[in-house]
């Protein structure tokens, strides 16, 4: 059991998850310094920087496929739609009342199960991976 939770594809995406929210948080506050606290110009270039990382990283160690430009795109767009839903959600959370903490890790829960949900629909399925079928298990 331990040996298959090891070799899981849902724990490579949550290392190569964490993985990449630290890379967020370091560039986010390196380019924030940098740019004497530009903010948007800090998420906009450490969040464009880490969907590639992460694109690449998912592709290679989580569903270990081949990488292609199609994968990126695709990849991205479910990244805006994951965005978009838990805005939604965080927006209906409040509304009715929750707490910001509360609200913060039901939408992280929330985009990262249905990140992982359909990054691993779209990796498992060749299709955005010039038609290469996955490689191992998990």
């Amino acid at each position: 059991m331990l040996s298959r939770l090891l070799h899981s594809s849902l724990l490579r995406f949550l290392l190569v998850g964490g993985f990449g929210e630290l890379l967020y948080l370091g560039l986010y506050f390196l380019i924030w310094q940098l740019s004497a606290g530009q903010a948007p110009l800090a998420i906009g270039l450490a969040g464009g920087i880490c969907i590639l990382v992460n694109a690449l990283l998912h592709a290679r160690v989580s569903f270990r496929v081949s990488f292609s430009r199609r994968l990126l795109l695709i990849y991205a767009a479910i990244q805006l739609l994951c965005l978009g839903i838990s805005a939604l959600v965080g927006w209906l959370l409040q509304r009715l009342g929750l707490s910001g903490p509360l609200i913060g890790v039901t939408s992280t829960l929330l985009w990262s199960s249905t990140s992982f949900l359909l990054t691993r629909s779209l990796f498992r399925s060749g299709k955005a991976s010039a038609g290469r079928p996955p490689q191992g298990s998990g």
